[in-house]
């Protein structure tokens, strides 16, 4: 068993909403909006549970993975015969916020059931869903579906290589095309893009500092988009596997 690697993955503005709802007696409804629930303020006990539970997910749950969490925030509504809980979960990340979402609210409806158990012995927790994420790579992730490319390799490896994920992404090859990648060799790039290519190298200097020199270059030149790659397989992983689904935001944005 082992997580799984995000290693490959850039760090993004990430956020996810949870739901979830408890079935409750209307005389316990009516003791907790009278603030008359012997163990103290339901509602705001409630919030701090979701908030503890969030920030405690990635001990909870061994296959989840640590991570940052900027804002947490938790909305409680009281009706005739239910509690509903929302969450709020958001931070820069590799990884979504999902299970922090839904840890938030699963705790927070919990901590109802703990204050009220002693009241309602006919309590269910009858919902807990995911309302939406974004942030993550099906946010800027686009396929080369249709994009013609003209790779150029002398290394027929390292071709192969590249060859490989530009399949997976769906691109096609042409002499003729709208995407030009070269590896080794250094083809006219008349507007580099400067904020890419510092991306891209700080995010190679944390993977491998010992390999900075060997620059990976991106730009246009007229109406194509040129890739240059160096003579190095990791290189060209970590290229493909990291930033591999920009190329098709970059090309339909041009």
């Amino acid at each position: 068993m082992r997580t799984v690697d995000i290693t490959t993955k850039i760090e993004t503005l990430r956020e996810a909403k949870a739901y979830g709802r408890i079935r409750l007696k209307p005389e316990t409804v009516k003791l907790i909006k009278e603030n008359k629930v012997p163990k103290g303020n339901l509602v705001e006990a409630t919030k701090l549970s979701g908030i503890f539970g969030a920030k405690k997910t990635g001990e909870l749950l061994p296959f989840c993975h640590p991570i940052p969490l900027d804002f947490v925030a938790l909305e409680v509504k009281v009706n005739e015969d239910n509690l509903e809980v929302f969450s709020t979960v958001r931070g820069i990340a590799r990884t979504g916020y999902e299970m922090e979402a839904l840890t938030a609210v699963t705790t927070a409806l919990l901590n109802v059931y703990d204050m009220c158990k002693a009241l309602d012995d006919s309590m269910v927790i009858e919902e807990v869903k995911l309302l939406e994420k974004s942030g993550g790579k099906s946010d800027w992730f686009r396929r080369l579906d249709g994009v013609k490319v003209n790779l150029h390799a002398e290394n027929e490896g390292l071709r192969k290589i590249a060859e490989d994920y530009l399949k997976e992404l769906g691109a096609t090859f042409a002499e003729e095309a709208e995407l030009y990648i070269s590896i080794g060799d250094n083809l006219p790039i008349n507007k580099e893009i400067r904020s890419l290519e510092r991306v891209i190298s700080l995010y190679d200097f944390r993977r491998n500092p010992k390999e900075v020199g060997k620059e990976i270059r991106v730009g246009w030149s007229d109406d194509a988009l040129i890739i240059i790659l160096p003579e190095s397989e990791e290189k060209i992983r970590f290229f493909f596997e990291t930033f591999g689904g920009i190329i098709g935001n970059l090309l339909c944005r041009r």
